[in-house]
């Protein structure tokens, strides 16, 4: 893993930071599986991203409920190690892991967004996003470097190909700029990344994943991370759906650590 007081450094500089090598081979194959068995028994959050009749592009969310090498990863891996070094605390609160599978030939990317808005959240949070595949820089994840700088939140928009803003949101909130029309004005970056290498974002940045189809599977792994003081604030409407499924009890003003947003204690030493 990299220098934790420089990757720290330019998360807060840039908004995004890349760490190589998060996670070994094993971890990528055992993960991979996961992702195969999460997708025979879907949870009340899986979704498919993709059209009817194109490769699938498809997601679940909180299967580190269920799913023990989730589990394990969220709980007792490398990654909890990073994301409390990314804060600067010895403690962090495990928002959520999410994962997405693509097929091969799949063509529908992520929208233009901030992780930001969809989260009953007091303050800006971190995205660590581990790749399990080897991906070109054409089809991982894109970033605005600084944009979270910007003092901005965008209206969220659903994730599907058409990329609709959600709900009462249009009428209230800015609109994600149309990066890809302007490319002069935004300092967009992306990497060519190999399996087990990881992008950690500040949750106010603009990102997407890329346009250039692959023929091979992608999958990958997203997991938010929020500092042991986080509070539960409520948004509104817009907010993502499993803020309405999870039974956590939590009102306006409570601190967010609770068995469903546990408080993860990684060791010192890493």
């Amino acid at each position: 893993m990299t220098n934790a007081v420089d990757d720290r450094a330019a998360l807060r500089r840039d908004g995004a930071v890349v760490v190589r090598g998060l996670l070994d081979d094993a971890w990528c194959a055992q993960l991979v599986e996961a992702i195969e068995r999460c997708r025979r028994r879907p949870s009340v959050h899986y979704g498919r991203l993709s059209t009817a009749g194109q490769p699938v592009v498809d997601s679940d969310l909180f299967r580190w409920f269920d799913d023990p090498t989730i589990a394990e990863l969220t709980h007792d891996s490398p990654l909890p190690v990073l994301a409390a070094r990314l804060i600067g605390t010895a403690e962090v609160v495990l928002v959520e892991d999410q994962w997405f599978a693509s097929e091969p030939l799949a063509s529908t990317s992520s929208p233009w967004h901030q992780d930001e808005p969809y989260y009953n959240l007091d303050r800006p949070f971190v995205t660590i996003w581990i790749t399990l595949d080897d991906v070109g820089a054409g089809s991982s994840l894109r970033v605005v470097e600084r944009s979270h700088r910007a003092g901005t939140i965008y209206a969220p928009v659903e994730f599907s190909v058409e990329a609709a803003t959600i709900g009462a949101a249009a009428a209230t909130m800015e609109p994600v700029p149309d990066v890809d029309a302007d490319p002069d004005r935004f300092d967009v970056r992306s990497w060519d990344l190999r399996a087990g290498d990881a992008i950690a974002l500040d949750s106010r940045t603009l990102h997407a994943t890329g346009n250039c189809v692959v023929d091979q599977a992608f999958r990958r792994i997203s997991t938010r991370w929020a500092h042991a003081a986080t509070r539960y604030v409520e948004r509104g409407p817009h907010v993502a759906t499993f803020w309405k499924l999870l039974p956590h009890g939590l009102r306006d003003g409570d601190l967010l650590a609770c068995p469903t947003f546990p408080v993860i204690r990684p060791p010192i030493d890493g």
